[in-house]
């Protein structure tokens, strides 16, 4: 009887626990059918709501050759040098035709949609890492292999605004958008349309706040001083001593940046005689051929210094009697690296006022944003 009563009572707690199963497992079923529909029908990028929000952030960057907008979350126009430029987003190939676009790509996350480069970039190993060995499209300032570009089927080329009109024209014919950024752009509106156009919205709102955080210590310092001293700003040391960084140019830029007054506004080659009536409190000599990562790297910096305090015009002049002669590498002047290079000028002009260490600071861009790029090594020299 008792064995009865416990069959009895096993079969109904086997019966009760068969039903809570189906009953759970009914209701995991209906779960997950619900939000699988919602997946399903869940609003896209092309909604009202996301494409305001996408046309607030854009219209918040938006400047001078880089007025941008949304259409329906899945595409943006950018208004670039007299011409509305349509991308669908999120773009996969792009040509990094312009050494601050590929810095940019590789600083928010997608260096892996370059499909090839700047010639250039390809001589920055100890910058760009493996993306020099990418296709390179350009040779020199104006040579372009337009059949490379298009064997590559990019669905974005970005160039340099000098080129602009020539790769507008080669490349329209096969319907391939092509913007341009110019070192007199702001260089925000470019990070953010290649965030926007590359889905990578959220490491270049990172790379402009990094940014914003040095402009405000950069302000803070220029604030304390009195007075800008003249600068006389060597393009390319190993090119000739006499032909000058203007405006338009990286270097040029970024002296303005760091509070100084170029001796001349426009890219040329000058007469010593000019140099001397100028007669700068700093000389940056700006060199395109450091190899941080050399062996004679150290050797090299301070030769150029070396040389600049034995030329018989340079010597007298108040820059080099006051130990102010600066070199820095013109491929740092371009794009986000620059107020690294600001910060060091500065602390070298005014190290009582200046007290960042400007190298920690390019290794703290290497290490989070330009993760090619291997920290350490000699960047930059003075005396």
């Amino acid at each position: 009887m008792a064995r009865r009563i416990y069959r009895g009572l096993a079969k109904a707690m086997l019966l009760a626990t068969a039903i809570v199963v189906i009953i759970i497992v009914a209701a995991a079923l209906a779960y997950l059918m619900s939000h699988t529909h919602e997946s399903i029908t869940k609003p896209s990028l092309s909604t009202t709501t996301t494409s305001t929000s996408l046309n607030a952030l854009l219209t918040r960057y938006s400047s001078p050759n880089f007025v941008m907008h949304a259409i329906n979350g899945n595409a943006i126009v950018i208004s670039n040098y007299d011409e509305n430029v349509t991308l669908k987003i999120p773009v996969s190939r792009v040509v990094a035709m312009n050494t601050v676009a590929l810095q940019i790509l590789i600083d928010i996350g997608a260096g892996g949609d370059v499909v090839g480069i700047e010639g250039y970039a390809s001589q920055l190993p100890w910058l760009f890492g493996n993306y020099t060995a990418l296709p390179a499209v350009s040779s020199g300032m104006w040579s372009v292999n337009y059949e490379e570009i298009v064997s590559l089927s990019p669905d974005l080329v970005i160039t340099w605004s000098y080129i602009l009109p020539q790769v507008r024209q080669k490349l329209g014919v096969f319907n391939i958008p092509v913007i341009a950024w110019g070192s007199n752009d702001n260089l925000t509106s470019l990070i953010i349309a290649l965030g926007v156009a590359t889905n990578h919205t959220g490491k270049a709102l990172a790379l402009i706040n990094w940014m914003d955080e040095l402009k405000q210590e950069i302000s803070s310092y220029q604030a304390q001083v009195v007075e800008h001293p003249r600068a006389y700003i060597i393009f390319a040391w190993e090119y000739s001593p006499w032909f000058v960084a203007g405006n338009g140019s990286d270097p040029y830029t970024t002296a303005l940046m760091a509070g100084l007054q170029p001796c001349f506004n426009e890219s040329m080659m000058v007469q010593p005689e000019a140099v001397l009536k100028c007669n700068p409190n700093v000389i940056i000599a700006v060199t395109w051929n450091l190899d941080p990562h050399a062996p004679n790297a150290t050797q090299y910096c301070e030769g150029i210094i070396n040389s600049i305090r034995s030329n018989p015009v340079l010597n007298q002049t108040a820059a080099v009697k006051e130990d102010h002669v600066i070199v820095i590498p013109g491929y740092l002047t371009e794009g986000p690296p620059r107020y690294a290079v600001i910060l060091y000028i500065d602390s070298v002009l005014w190290p009582n006022i200046v007290h960042v260490n400007a190298t920690n600071v390019l290794n703290q861009y290497f290490s989070e944003f330009l993760t090619t790029a291997e920290p350490g090594g000699v960047w930059w020299c003075s005396g």
